[in-house]
């Protein structure tokens, strides 16, 4: 026989947990959103911008209800104003795609079990699993940081619509392609004219916070799904923040890169003229400076069990 206070303390030969992922991203930023005017939070929220994602993690249960967890996930965030009807950010036209890496450590509180302690095996409940549970739920929260890499599509039949253009020779143009927004200083980050405004670090602080659930398949093997909102420290994962600047800046900064001017001035204001020059003139607002951006990991995860000491009485 083994007695109730051995079975109640089974779960500390069996807190080591390794988890792998697959599932989705969102952005929550200041391209693209919702048909209205841009808002925070899910309300503004482009199901259209959804990427897929990954992630590795590891959990150590430090007590029966309270996990720590480390992780590392990556995936692709997107935003495109092309997706929204609301005309003043539809106008403006900006789009982006990031690569992110983030590495983060989460606190676990397990607030629902299914069953309870003892009863693994019983005929009546048919639990199997960990402690005899088949489904436990959980609230997270952690602290991590985050790589990313704005990246914009240069279309140089796109480029010969605008009316700020200084480059005219088609020879003279980049390639159509994806380019790295960061070196363009597309709001004047790093250039004389914009003393005040520093090239931003493609690093940040990441905040997770977030729900999920694991459900017991055997006693080693579990499935799982968790979703997580991660705020960041940075306004700058869309390579978008603030106002826009006068694009003759890129000419004479960069006299001798055709290349370099033609990408600043596409990137910095590719607007479709739909609403006409007005909104997006030097000055006038481009992205939103006081709401940071955030983004959303959607995970579907197997996780495996590590069983330490003697394997106990079935």
């Amino acid at each position: 026989m083994v007695s109730s206070d051995a079975l109640g303390q089974l779960w500390t030969r069996e807190r080591n947990f390794i988890i792998a992922g697959v599932g989705s991203t969102g952005f929550l930023g200041d391209v693209g959103g919702a048909n209205q005017i841009g808002t925070r939070g899910f309300r503004d929220f482009d199901y259209q911008a959804i990427r897929p994602a990954v992630k590795l993690g590891y959990r150590y249960f430090l007590l029966y209800s309270l996990a720590l967890k480390g992780t590392l996930a990556g995936g692709t965030v997107t935003g495109n104003d092309q997706y929204t009807e609301e005309p003043f950010r539809n106008n403006r036209n900006l789009m982006f795609r990031s690569q992110i890496i983030e590495a983060s450590v989460q606190t676990e509180w397990y607030f629902y079990t299914s069953g309870r302690p003892g009863a693994r095996f019983r005929p009546q409940t048919r639990t199997i699993g960990w402690i005899g549970h088949r489904l436990r739920a959980y609230l997270f929260a952690g602290i991590g940081g985050v790589f990313f890499n704005p990246q914009g599509y240069f279309d140089q039949a796109h480029y010969a619509t605008l009316q700020h253009r200084t480059i005219t020779n088609p020879a003279l143009l980049p390639e159509n392609g994806w380019y790295n927004l960061r070196r363009l200083s597309t709001e004047g980050q790093g250039l004389p004219e914009f003393p005040t405004r520093q090239k931003y670090l493609p690093l940040s602080i990441t905040i997770p916070v977030g729900i999920g659930m694991t459900f017991s398949l055997t006693r080693e093997w579990s499935i799982g799904a968790e979703l997580g909102i991660r705020n960041t420290l940075t306004d700058y994962i869309d390579d978008i923040s603030k106002t826009y600047v006068d694009p003759r800046v890129f000419a004479a900064n960069f006299p001798n890169d055709p290349h370099k001017v033609a990408l600043g001035e596409f990137f910095s204001n590719p607007t479709n003229n739909r609403l006409g020059l007005e909104p997006t003139m030097p000055g006038q607002q481009r992205g939103r400076p006081h709401h940071n951006d955030a983004y959303i990991f959607m995970f579907f995860t197997l996780q495996y069990k590590i069983i330490t000491g003697p394997a106990g009485r079935r």
